[in-house]
């Protein structure tokens, strides 16, 4: 079996049950010690899980939720946030779309507009998008993360260089003032991180939950942002530090609150 394979099945076990056994791995895996042993130092240096005596837990800094339980999550903030953002789109637009649940909300609110290129890596956008006649569907190649359904690795770093659009949408995993915007996984953060610098302008989309948090890789600092669209639980310290940035804010209340 190969490191990847093992660090795979590793995770696997860990999301399952929160915990592993060097012992258990080593008899499970068909491995030594040693072997299990470096393949929790490579986990950990990713600083995906925390080395404890005889085995390893979880980093809960970047345990990401599976994207089906994320989609129902803070869902009513998600969808207004989506839909300010969708504000911004114009016809003719060429536009990129990051992977998330917020930015699958927000492709959905932009269906009736006419004219769009949209980029993306992400299979579920493309797959809401791809039969429109209205618009141009180009897909950034590359390897599949499973868990997300979004692409990632050296194909689409390549497929980026020549890219650049007039607006980028991005979800996000955490926002804070020191670490900027982060997210979780390293090649999809990477992904990010070059459509920001291929976009003429870049809006964020966040809830109030991804505040005060972060993630792993850093996707963006926040002068790097143009847009910030978030709701009104965010916390305002934090949203005043962010406009003494530069960056434009705008708060939405969550949908079921609107008619109230």
């Amino acid at each position: 079996m190969l490191p990847q394979d093992r660090h795979s099945e590793i995770m696997k076990q860990l999301h399952e049950t929160k915990t592993v056994k060097i012992a258990e791995l080593c008899r499970t895996l068909n491995v030594t010690r040693e072997t299990i042993r470096k393949d929790l130092y490579d986990l950990e240096e990713k600083g995906l899980v925390r080395k404890v005596h005889g085995g390893a837990i979880l980093n809960k800094a970047n345990l990401e939720t599976s994207y089906i339980n994320r989609k129902s999550t803070n869902e009513n903030e998600k969808r207004s946030i989506a839909k300010a953002a969708a504000d911004f789109v114009e016809n003719g637009d060429t536009i990129y779309i990051d992977y998330g649940t917020t930015a699958l909300l927000f492709t959905r609110e932009i269906l009736s507009k006419k004219d769009l290129t949209i980029i993306t890596n992400s299979l579920p956008i493309a797959n809401e998008v791809i039969d429109y006649s209205d618009f141009e569907v180009i897909i950034i190649g590359g390897s599949v993360r499973k868990n997300e359904k979004s692409l990632f690795g050296p194909i689409a770093y390549r497929g980026i260089e020549k890219l650049f659009v007039d607006k980028g949408f991005f979800g996000i995993g955490g926002v804070d003032i020191k670490a900027g915007f982060t997210n979780v996984n390293m090649g999809e953060s990477e992904v990010s991180r070059l459509m920001f610098e291929h976009s003429q302008k870049n809006i964020v989309m966040a809830d109030y939950s991804k505040f005060n948090t972060v993630s792993m890789n850093q996707v963006a600092p926040i002068s790097k942002v143009d847009v910030l669209i978030t709701d009104e639980q965010a916390d305002p310290i934090l949203l005043k530090q962010i406009k003494e940035k530069n960056v434009k804010v705008i708060t939405v209340l969550p949908e079921d609150e609107k008619d109230e």
